[in-house]
Order: C-alpha cells, then sequence, then structure tokens
C-alpha cells in the first residue's frame, strides 16, 4: 500500500473579515499519497490557495485534522509548525521570490541553509548544485535572478523547494507567469521530479488542461473539494 504523505479530514476553514467570520473551506476531506500528482482547480476566490496555506502549516484549521507526513498540524505551535515546513514541505510560488541579490546557486543553498543549520557549507552548496542540475541549471547558477528568463527563474524556483527533499511539494499556480512553451517544459519537469523523488505534489492552477495532466483531478467550489473522474479521496 503507497504511503499516505498528507491526510486531510473533515477540515473547515473560517477566518474573521471585520466583524463577520467568512467560511472559506468547508468539510474538506482528501489524502496525497508518495510519489502522487494531485491537482486543485477553481476559479479566483474558491479557495484553493487557503487550502495550500493550511496544508503548509501557514493558516491553522478551524475545525477537522490536518496530517502531513504523519504529523497533526492542529497540534503545532508556531515553532514547530516552522520545523515541519521545513523538513516536510517545499513550496513553488507563482511569483519565483528569488532573493534578486543573490545568484541561482546562493538562493538554493539559503532553503537549505535555513532548514538545517547544522550543515557544513561544502555539504550546503553540494546539494544546491544538484538541486540545480536536476533542473537543468547547472552553468546558470552564478547568474543573478535578472540575468535569467522567466522560465529559468521557474526553475530556480523548483530547486530551491525541492533541495530540502521534501515529502510533499505544494505548487500554487506554478506557470501563471510564464509563456505557453515555456509552462509546459516546466510542468513536465515538475511531474519527472515528482516521479523520480518519490514526492506528493498538491498542484493549484486554475487552468483545466493542466489539472487533467495529474493523477487525481479536484475541484474547488465555493470553498468544498470534489474529486473528479470518479476518484476517490
Amino acid at each position: 500500500m503507497t504511503e499516505s504523505i498528507a491526510q486531510i479530514r473533515d477540515m473547515d476553514l473560517r477566518l474573521k473579515s471585520g466583524e463577520n467570520v467568512l467560511h472559506i473551506l468547508k468539510s474538506i476531506t482528501f489524502s496525497i499519497a508518495r510519489g502522487e500528482v494531485v491537482s486543485a482547480v477553481g476559479p479566483s476566490g474558491s479557495g484553493k490557495t487557503s487550502l495550500l496555506m493550511v496544508l503548509a502549516g501557514l493558516e491553522k484549521a478551524t475545525s477537522g485534522t490536518v496530517v502531513v507526513g504523519g504529523t497533526d498540524l492542529g497540534a503545532l505551535n508556531e515553532d514547530q509548525l516552522a520545523d515541519v515546513r521545513r523538513g516536510t514541505i517545499g513550496i513553488l510560488f507563482q511569483n519565483f521570490h528569488l532573493i534578486p541579490s543573490m545568484t541561482a546557486l546562493e538562493n538554493v543553498a539559503l532553503a537549505l541553509e535555513i532548514a538545517f543549520s547544522d550543515l557544513p557549507l561544502s555539504e550546503i552548496r553540494m546539494r544546491a548544485r544538484q538541486a540545480l542540475a536536476e533542473v537543468g541549471l547547472s552553468e546558470r547558477e552564478d547568474h543573478l535572478p535578472s540575468a535569467l528568463s522567466g522560465g529559468e527563474q521557474q526553475r530556480v524556483g523548483l530547486a530551491r523547494a525541492i533541495v530540502t527533499r521534501p515529502k510533499l511539494l505544494l505548487a500554487d499556480e506554478p506557470t501563471g507567469n510564464l509563456d505557453q512553451q515555456t509552462a509546459a517544459s516546466a510542468i513536465e519537469l515538475l511531474f519527472g521530479l515528482a516521479k523520480r523523488n518519490t514526492m506528493a505534489v498538491l498542484l493549484i492552477t486554475h487552468d483545466d488542461a493542466l489539472a487533467r495532466r495529474a493523477d487525481r483531478q479536484m475541484r474547488m467550489d465555493r470553498g468544498e473539494l470534489h474529486e473528479l473522474d470518479g476518484t476517490s479521496a
């Protein structure tokens, strides 16, 4: 039986907005197995990014359970959640969020240094180089983000997300700022890395065609999550 990396059961998220309470996520239940790519598609405001935030431990569920890598996130304080993120979860952003004054290698190495401060510098740089090689950027490691194309910057972001060898990768609209050809290449790379590294992936997207390429597809609609194609959590 394939190991389950993330398990969400009857999870609700309510947030205060002034005097009102908004019911953002409603009775969410699903799981993601090791090496599995699961997509969540839906319009803006449907709750996709909120779901990612809860899985990343950046937003605490109001009720229900959220277990990632065998750890119940609801039972942790902020410092403990940060430890889980460093050791278990990788995040790939739409807007890259690279540090402009750092080279590609330094951007990737920084993520590893923050996650594992006891690693020697030689080990950090070696693993950062390996991650850049995995995304095909060995020859660009000394370039600043301003000297890289949008697709190359996204690949640096991907290398940074996988350098800690996470069990779960959360990808938030990872192709939103890329042209169609570059986006297709980035997705091929992402899916390939997930399989080779047996890494679970939650892909947040508004692109139905991209979502259908995942192993399983889900749709967010007004805070509710529905499995598609007859699959079940």
